[in-house]
Order: structure tokens, then sequence, then C-alpha cells
């Protein structure tokens, strides 16, 4: 009778043990998979461009699109008061990213009449799209973990009068 209750206990902890297993696989299976529409659309596209590839055509790139998310990435960064700083610098540096990818000047960079940015303006102004990029993701959407690592990370500097 001791040993009956003995493996019934044991077999409650092994299905305990997998029912963990299988939880871990299926946050790692959420964390690595995407939907099928998005995977769908990629395959079409990627169909599209082989064809085109095979015939000798070329494809036109789709910069409407890329318009568009800059416009509405510019008007959410100036126009939009209820942004924490969290949300502000994730637009901003998304906005950075997009006007890059159309081959924009970088926002981060001098410019002007008088100004002729140098490849040190360019070192400069990855590096603080690098800095403030990982404090976003540090942050993990938390707008005062964020706010805490921009204090920490970020020092004023005194202007030349």
């Amino acid at each position: 009778m001791a040993e009956e209750k003995l493996n019934n206990e044991q077999t409650v902890d092994n299905s305990t043990d997998t029912s963990l297993d299988y939880i871990e696989a299926i946050k790692t299976l959420k964390e690595t998979t995407v939907e099928k529409s998005a995977y769908d659309s990629l395959r079409a596209e990627n169909k599209k461009l082989l064809q085109s590839l095979v015939n000798g055509e070329t494809i036109e790139p789709q910069n409407k699109v890329l318009s568009e998310d800059i416009d509405t990435l510019r008007k959410r960064v100036l126009t939009d008061d209820s942004l924490t700083n969290l949300e502000y610098w994730d637009n901003v540096l998304k906005l950075r990213s997009a006007l890059l990818k159309r081959g924009d000047e970088d926002p981060f960079v001098p410019q002007g009449n008088k100004v002729a940015a140098t490849a040190a303006d360019y070192a400069k102004a990855e590096k603080v799209a690098t800095i403030m990029q990982e404090m976003v993701d540090n942050s993990e959407g938390d707008p005062n973990v964020f706010l805490n690592e921009f204090q920490r990370r970020v020092k004023d500097t005194q202007l030349k009068k």
C-alpha cells in the first residue's frame, strides 16, 4: 500500500514537470514564430521578386508606404503632447530609421548653410542613436525605467557663450 502511494506521488510530480516543459515550449514558440498572414505575405513578395529576377524585370520599391509611415511618425513626434519620454524617443528612433532607409539625411547630424557635417558628426549621431535605442530596449515598455536610464546615462553639457 505504501508503495502504491509512493508511485502515485512520483507520477504526479512527473506530470507537473512535463506541464512546465510544455509551458516553456509554448512560450518559446510564441516568441520565435510569426503570424501566418505575415509569413504568407512575405512568401508572396519573395515569389514576385524571384519571378522578376527570372524574367529580367525590375520591381519598384514601395516608397509610398514608407512615406506614409514617415509622415505618421513625424506627426506623432511633433504634435502629440501626450507622449511619455519613452514613447517620444521610440518614435524618434523609428523616424530616423525610416528616413535613413529612404535615403534622406540623418536627422541627428547637424545641417545648414554654414555647417558641413564631418565623419565625427556621423559617428556621434550613430552613437546617440545606439545609446537611445539601448535605453528604449532596456526599459521594456516602462516609462519610469526609461526615465531612470535616461537620467543615469545622459548628462547636460554647458553651451559655450
